[in-house]
């Protein structure tokens, strides 16, 4: 599952509005926080003496809308950017007092604006009340407003791979990294955040031929998937937005269902990217991998973490895709009683199991494992990279220099199991097996506790 960034960043209008909501994104700054199911409100303090007063509307079909007492000709401001970034990372800050009468008043003219102008006595409940409600035609209209500019986005970007391979996979090393980040912007103006972070990645594949083609292609096949996305299932079409950077209905996600049950947490890895912090944590049970994501803005920490190495008890539900991987917790997890390790597989079961993945999702990023038994093996030379192997060959081991080291340690030269990410180029170890439980390879950044 590509784990994009967060959609607050998205919304944007340019790098300094995100810039600036992030230095904004702290409490200290609001004197009032305060959240409602529908909306949001709190007063910010800036430069002048009366703080500025904030609100986004969450509720409608054009969702979120915004609104801020300050002077900015920018929209959203920074300030509503903040906001929503501040209840995202720290909604235990938010008290429920009501909305001041400024904030009240362009609620109210958001809903009627949005409610039935033509009421039919179809629309009419049998005590004679207007049914309200989401307007389904306000929906498909912003919906297809949206789809118009992804495709007028990956149509560019079409244009824009075919002339880069015309011109010779060895030139594109010559481009000026303006050429990435211009392309990139376009097709975050085209609401496909997606796409964007994959073009930003095609720097780092550069000196890597055979990985740029695949990079390439991927980002191609979007491209053509697109057009034709009314002839996929249901499931590939969710492979397909997720690529794209269409935002997770999380609600949705747990109304359609999940499974309550122990988990067993493999461990967790965390990413910094494109100003967003990643953690990805993985789970197992009874043959099923779950991933949970979870985002923090720079220099806000992340939720809790599930204890790595350890059972919980928790409620996930799969989001709609080919392979089943991501997940949503719905509620909280609790610890639970120790539960069996999964079978560990190979190296080549590994790359089958990963194969399989990639061939119902190709924009699938990465899969998780219980690995063995393997040998780890620190590099022989300068420049060489650490490797697991077992007989049938060996795979390169990335992850921190603690959790190589430990991993080095606790096999003592030997054949030993762990759990591992895999991202089709390297191994991110997480934690260790040994006599049936796991062990964590790295601190963990911060704990549900015991």
């Amino acid at each position: 599952m590509t784990a994009t960034p967060d959609p607050v960043l998205t919304l944007a209008p340019d790098s300094s509005s995100a810039a600036s909501a992030r230095k904004l994104a702290t409490p200290a700054q609001w004197p009032d926080l305060h959240a409602k199911p529908t909306h949001l409100w709190g007063h910010c303090q800036g430069s002048g003496r009366q703080p500025y007063l904030t609100g986004v509307d969450l509720s409608g079909p054009d969702a979120p809308a915004f609104k801020c007492s300050c002077p900015s000709r920018k929209f959203p401001c920074k300030h509503a950017l903040a906001l929503l970034l501040l209840h995202e990372a720290h909604p235990q800050q938010f008290g429920s007092d009501p909305a001041p009468d400024a904030i009240r008043k362009w609620l109210d003219g958001r809903a009627a604006k949005h409610a039935p102008s033509d009421s039919s006595p179809a629309d009419a409940d049998p005590a004679g009340e207007t049914c309200s409600g989401p307007d389904p035609a306000a929906q498909a209209k912003r919906r297809a407003a949206r789809e118009k500019k992804v495709s007028l986005g990956l149509d560019a970007l079409q244009t824009f791979l075919k002339d880069l391979v015309r011109d010779g996979l060895a030139q594109a090393a010559a481009r000026p990294y303006s050429d990435w980040d211009t392309q990139a912007a376009r097709l975050v103006d085209a609401q496909a955040p997606g796409a964007a972070r994959l073009v930003r990645m095609i720097p780092e594949v550069l000196p890597h031929p055979g990985r740029l083609l695949a990079h390439l292609a991927r980002l191609y096949l979007l491209t053509k998937a697109w057009p034709g996305r009314d002839t996929l299932s249901a499931p590939q079409q969710a492979d397909l937005r997720a690529a794209l950077g269409f935002p997770l209905d999380k609600a949705a996600t747990i109304a359609a269902g999940g499974t309550d049950t122990h988990w067993l947490v493999l461990g967790h890895t965390i990413s910094d990217e494109e100003h967003v912090r990643t953690r990805r944590s993985w789970l197992h049970e009874s043959g099923t991998t779950a991933l949970l994501l979870d985002f923090a803005a720079p220099g806000w920490p992340l939720p809790p973490a599930l204890p790595a190495g350890k059972s919980v008890r928790a409620r996930l539900s799969p989001a709609p895709g080919t392979v089943p991987q991501r997940h949503v917790l719905d509620g909280e997890a609790t610890r639970s009683a120790p539960t069996p390790l999964p079978a560990p597989v190979t190296l080549d079961g590994l790359l089958d199991a990963h194969g399989a993945a990639l061939a119902l999702n190709p924009w699938l990023d990465r899969t998780a494992h219980h690995l063995g038994p393997v040998t780890v093996h620190p590099p022989t030379r300068d420049g060489d990279p650490w490797r697991a192997g077992d007989a049938r060959g060996s795979l390169p081991l990335g992850g921190s220099d603690t959790a190589r080291l430990t991993l080095l340690a606790l096999g003592g030269g030997h054949p030993q199991t762990f759990t591992a990410e895999w991202d089709g180029q390297s191994l991110t170890p997480l934690c260790a097996g040994q006599d049936g439980t796991l062990h964590p390879l790295d601190e963990p950044e911060n704990d549900y506790g015991s």
